[in-house]
């Protein structure tokens, strides 16, 4: 046969996205405070949607911009309507500057321009010689007014390096601390890498007044002006709350807004009454479809993500009993198999849903640890060797603390090989200092 150029027919089988299941798809994925933005939009964007909170009796069928009277909503928190009173860092300094007296107004202008080149920090990042030019002013008066800036509180503030923000906060401390100001001044490199034969033989003092000095400058703040800086808490809704009965634990499902939304029955009777007015119908029905079809996608997501719940309890059974050290190793995959669905399904469904438990409040992610094999042929979950090296490093000698090996080696004696380098990243994310800083002579 010669190759060449036709129109021919055949079947084939194929897979395709449509609109619909692209949008069931992405409710499924939404994480609870996205699927209250959504649901916020829709009841917005469509009419014939509403709060089934917002209604008034079983049979009453007027729309709620129709009716005078509102019924309350049970939802309402008023503690989170209370305006904030934070104070911001640049007001904190004005405020005190207010009370100094004796400034002429040229220099309290100096002070508060630097007050507003601060960064969140509390650093000064401008050179005295640039706000001398901006300001017009000699750089002796520059200094002075940097001299009442650092003199405010928090101790530290306006500092231009880290060794200078330690040191402003050292001068305040009762007994001036001769050792901690020089350790400051010429061993920060000394003190980061914890080199304290080091820093006894250069300084001629004994090892308990280096970690006396070290410990003294723990204590201080590197970011004074950190405290202020005002930021979005995020909050989490709890999708899935987990629930001890006596023996036994039961799931539900937090009752959010998508509970509550309802298609409203006024609109439903005027699209079969006004059956005369086309265009009326025609819109009606494309509003009351994309509505039903909504509160269906909302429904299957509320019935997938259950479900997972109910398939992690089930075989994450010893953690709900007995603490976070029992979590099993598990996959994604065990579930989606239990439960006969993709395993991007389950993946979806525990992508950014928390759960309320016995224990705390988790991600259903973290149901999902990575697997250790033992040398009995079992295996241990990432969560249960950091429970493990965590009890080990708080009942450790703080005179000879257990390195990153020999909490390997104790691993391997309990039957799970591991090596150092995982320990060492396990301890990172635990927030633990190396052996080499914890060690306490």
């Amino acid at each position: 046969m010669r190759p060449g150029y036709g129109m021919f027919q055949q079947q084939a089988a194929r897979m395709r996205i449509t609109p619909q299941l692209r949008k069931a798809i992405g409710i499924l994925k939404l994480s609870t405070p996205e699927l209250m933005e959504v649901i916020q939009q829709e009841v917005t964007d469509n009419l014939v949607l509403e709060i089934a909170g917002n209604k008034g009796g079983a049979n009453d069928f007027t729309p709620t911009f129709l009716r005078g009277n509102r019924s309350a909503d049970s939802n309402y928190e008023p503690l989170l309507h209370i305006a904030s009173n934070e104070v911001s860092l640049e007001r904190h300094l004005k405020e005190q500057l207010g009370f100094i007296p004796n400034i002429s107004p040229s220099m309290r202008q100096t002070v508060i321009l630097m007050v507003g080149n601060l960064d969140r920090n509390g650093y000064l990042r401008f050179t005295l010689p640039e706000i001398a030019e901006v300001c017009g002013m000699e750089i002796a008066q520059v200094e002075h007014a940097l001299r009442i800036l650092q003199s405010l509180d928090p101790r530290g503030i306006g500092a231009r390096d880290l060794r200078e923000c330690l040191l402003l906060q050292v001068q305040s401390l009762p007994d001036g601390c001769p050792i901690v100001s020089e350790l400051i001044k010429n061993h920060l490199k000394d003190i980061a890498h914890y080199h304290i034969h080091k820093l006894t033989t250069l300084l001629q003092v004994s090892t308990q007044e280096i970690q006396a000095a070290i410990d003294v400058i723990k204590e201080l703040n590197p970011r004074p002006g950190a405290a202020f800086h005002i930021e979005t808490v995020p909050y989490i809704i709890p999708e899935v709350i987990i629930e001890r009965v006596g023996e036994q634990f039961f799931v539900r499902l937090h009752q959010e807004a998508s509970s509550r939304l309802s298609v409203n029955g006024y609109y439903e009777r005027m699209a079969v009454l006004d059956s005369d007015n086309k265009e009326v119908t025609q819109f009606l029905s494309s509003k009351l479809h994309a509505a039903k079809f909504f509160l269906k996608c909302l429904e299957q997501r509320r019935r997938t993500i259950f479900r997972v719940a109910q398939a992690i309890v089930e075989e994450q059974n010893e953690f709900f009993s007995h603490g976070i050290a029992y979590l099993k190793p598990m996959t994604l995959k065990q579930i989606a198999e239990k439960l006969s669905v993709h395993e991007s399904t389950v993946s979806r469904a525990t992508a950014g849903k928390y759960a309320q438990t016995p224990w705390g409040i988790f991600e259903l992610k973290h149901f999902f640890p990575s697997r250790l094999q033992t040398d009995i042929g079992d295996s241990a979950s990432s969560e249960y060797v950091k429970s493990r090296i965590k009890t080990w490093i708080s009942g450790e000698n703080p005179s000879k603390p257990h390195s990153d090996q020999k909490l390997a080696d104790l691993m391997k004696g309990e039957g799970i090989s591991i090596s150092r380098r995982t320990i060492t990243k396990y301890r990172e994310e635990l927030g633990i200092s190396s052996s080499m800083r914890r060690k306490r002579i």
